[in-house]
Order: structure tokens, then C-alpha cells, then sequence
């Protein structure tokens, strides 16, 4: 999914937290094939290339995904949109398991996956009874159960990208996520608003901590876009335990 992964489990049985991460690389790695729009063989490259011309059949797992966006699209009021033109024209047929656009667009899911697989993966580690664990999607997007061996807490700092060795914020997670959307020095412009097409080149970071991470990834994208006026009525939407923006 283009960025480094960590994963951190805090116990004795070591045969079995390796088979653990064998499961959760060939679910990113099966992930990657589905979501991938970079991938000319994903299944989202496909639909990419078809659905303006025909309804494109999908597998459940697919369909499920996009039933998921755009249940976000509405909750976000519409900022929240993976077509970043407009989700009204995605047209998804549940009897017949396909999906098409009434014009030519396409899908990005890269406000989405991460916090998808992540979700996955919090629910593989629970279903193995692990307590202690932090997973860690290239820093912007992190989970983390239990505690840290010397504390109460998993204890994350957020770097300040655009001045080194600045901490703007941390925070102490207990089985709950952390998402983490903004620009860089090198990644600037990233984030589009689906309403005017513009793209945010502005300073700043959106962090949301929530104990699903898939809202808290959805989040973050979506308050990096928001109005102030549209912000208050999102949030109400989902159960998070805080949304903070930093000016960098």
C-alpha cells in the first residue's frame, strides 16, 4: 500500500505471533491486488478502465467496499468521496453485484485502504487473543492494544514534517486508533476537495482517535476538506474520542 508496515505483539508465544504475520502479509498482499489502481490487473484498475462504458460484475468483497464508501459519502456529507468528482453517479446493483458511472470517472481508494486493512487487522490479532499490540502503517495510520511493557499506554508522538525534531502533539492510545492526514515536503497536494477540485497545499495536519480505524482514516481526509461550519455536523456522525488540527 506504498508505505513501510510495523507490527509489535507482546508475548511469549512466538511460533504463534509468527503465523499471525504470515496471515496479515497475504492479507495485505491480497489487498493490494484488489485496491491497487496503479495495478492494471487490480480489480480496481478494471472497473476503472470499464464502468463508464458497462456495469462491471465485482466480488463480494469488492461490492461490500463500495457499499462502505458510499455509506461514508453520505455521512461525511459528500467530502468524503473516492469517485473525487461526485458519488451520486456511482450506480451499485446489489441483485446483480455490479457497479457503473453514469460518466466517466474513476475510483482512488487511498483515503481508504489503509484504514480498511487495518481494521482486518486489528480483528485477526483479537481473534488470537493477543492483549499487547501496536501496528503501525508508515505513522499516519496506527493501532494499538493493551499497553507498552513500561507503561499504562502506547504513548505516539506527531512529528512536525515541515520543521524536524518539532512534536505539535501526542497521544496515549488504548485499543483505539490513530489517523494522521496532511501535507509534506514532499507530498503536498494530495488531498482534493470533491465539490471544487481544488487541491489543499496548506500546512497542516488533521489527527482523529477513534476506536474504529476505518472511521478514523475516513476522518482525517475529510476534516483536512471540511468547512469549519461542515466539520461539527460530520463528527456527530461517528463515535471518536478526539479530532485535532495542527497549523505546521
Amino acid at each position: 500500500m506504498g508505505t513501510r508496515f510495523d507490527l509489535v505483539i507482546i508475548t511469549k508465544e512466538s511460533k504463534k505471533a509468527e503465523l499471525v504475520w504470515k496471515d496479515i502479509v497475504l492479507l495485505l498482499t491480497r489487498l493490494d491486488k484488489l485496491l491497487n489502481r496503479f495495478d492494471p490487473h487490480s480489480e480496481l484498475s478494471k472497473i476503472n478502465a470499464t464502468a463508464h462504458n458497462e456495469p462491471v460484475i465485482v466480488t463480494a468483497e469488492m461490492f461490500s467496499i463500495l457499499q462502505l464508501c458510499s455509506t461514508y459519502y453520505y455521512k461525511t456529507n459528500g467530502y468524503f468521496d473516492v469517485s473525487l468528482h461526485d458519488f451520486s453517479k456511482v450506480h451499485l446493483s446489489e441483485k446483480e453485484n455490479t457497479v457503473c458511472f453514469s460518466e466517466k470517472m474513476s475510483f482512488d481508494l487511498g483515503g481508504f485502504a489503509k484504514g480498511y486493512a487495518l481494521k482486518q487487522i486489528c480483528q485477526i490479532v483479537k481473534e488470537n487473543g493477543f492483549e499487547d499490540v501496536f501496528i503501525d502503517f508508515g505513522r499516519s495510520s496506527i493501532a494499538a492494544f493493551g499497553h507498552h511493557p513500561h507503561g499504562d499506554c502506547w504513548k505516539v508522538s506527531i512529528e512536525n514534517p515541515f520543521d524536524n525534531g518539532k512534536i505539535p502533539g501526542e497521544f496515549e492510545l488504548r485499543n483505539a486508533s490513530l489517523s494522521t492526514s496532511g501535507n509534506t515536503p514532499s507530498y503536498s497536494g494530495h488531498i482534493i476537495d470533491p465539490f471544487s477540485g481544488k487541491r489543499f497545499y496548506e500546512r497542516k495536519m488533521v489527527c482523529v482517535v477513534a476506536p474504529d480505524a476505518l472511521d478514523a482514516e475516513v476522518l482525517t481526509t475529510t476534516l483536512m476538506i471540511a468547512p469549519i461550519e461542515e466539520r461539527e455536523k460530520i463528527i456527530q456522525h461517528f463515535e471518536i474520542e478526539t479530532s485535532i488540527e495542527y497549523a505546521l
